[in-house]
């Protein structure tokens, strides 16, 4: 038994070295990360029950520890190695960003980095992201979590950090967890403030990005800044 499922991870890892996860299952993607927390037994049926109860590939990762660790099989060590691959996403997009001195040029781009940032987030965060007169990205932070519209204090601190990054302009987001991708009146209002605040010291907001599920809103497309 312990031959076969030895040969089924490496008839995964064969097809992965071919064609990366090209033509793999949902299922099978999960089952060939599950196999790095799990180096032995077969992790098949764990990577369908995992699937099966969150509903997808990625609702899994955006799952929490605690939720992961009620899945019988997984135990609290392997819900953390789990949940860490999906704070290894985001690092690798803030990490890319920053060092690599990544221009933001691309709408897909950003939001790409946006939801590995901050999409799986269960509370509301607000996120910025600082960039030079080049449009490249200086820094990348979260502000604060909890409801964005009743954090007074954002204004101040965008403005703290916008000038220790020695930031020209920065870009707004925050999620909006199981709610719709449109801006709130508070949503709109602390945009303002921060906007007004920001312009004191000549720095620009650029945009700002509500994401929610697979969606998402940009106050400069519709006009809002």
């Amino acid at each position: 038994m312990a031959e076969k499922q030895s040969g089924h991870r490496e008839r995964l890892r064969e097809r992965f070295d071919k064609g990366g996860f090209t033509g793999f299952h949902d299922y099978e993607v999960l089952e060939f990360l599950l196999t790095f927390i799990f180096r032995q037994g077969d992790v098949k049926p764990l990577a369908k029950e995992l699937i099966k109860t969150f509903g997808s590939f990625s609702k899994v990762l955006d799952a929490s520890v605690d939720e992961l660790e009620n899945i019988k099989g997984m135990g609290k060590a392997s819900a953390l190695n789990l949940h860490a691959f999906r704070q290894i996403m985001a690092y690798y997009f803030q990490n890319h960003a920053t060092v690599d001195k990544e221009q933001i040029t691309k709408m897909s781009a950003l939001v790409e980095m946006l939801r590995a940032s901050i999409g799986h987030k269960p509370n509301e965060v607000l996120f910025a992201i600082f960039l030079n007169p080049k449009n490249e990205v200086l820094a990348t932070k979260e502000m604060g979590e909890g409801t964005v519209s009743q954090a007074a204090a954002f204004p101040r601190k965008i403005v703290e950090e916008a000038l220790k990054q020695k930031a020209t302009s920065i870009i707004l987001a925050h999620n909006h967890p199981g709610g719709i991708a449109e801006p709130s009146e508070h949503d709109e209002t602390i945009t303002t403030e921060i906007q007004k605040a920001l312009a004191l010291i000549e720095i620009s907001v650029q945009d700002h990005i509500i994401l929610a599920n697979n969606e998402y809103y940009s106050f400069n497309r519709n006009s809002k800044l």
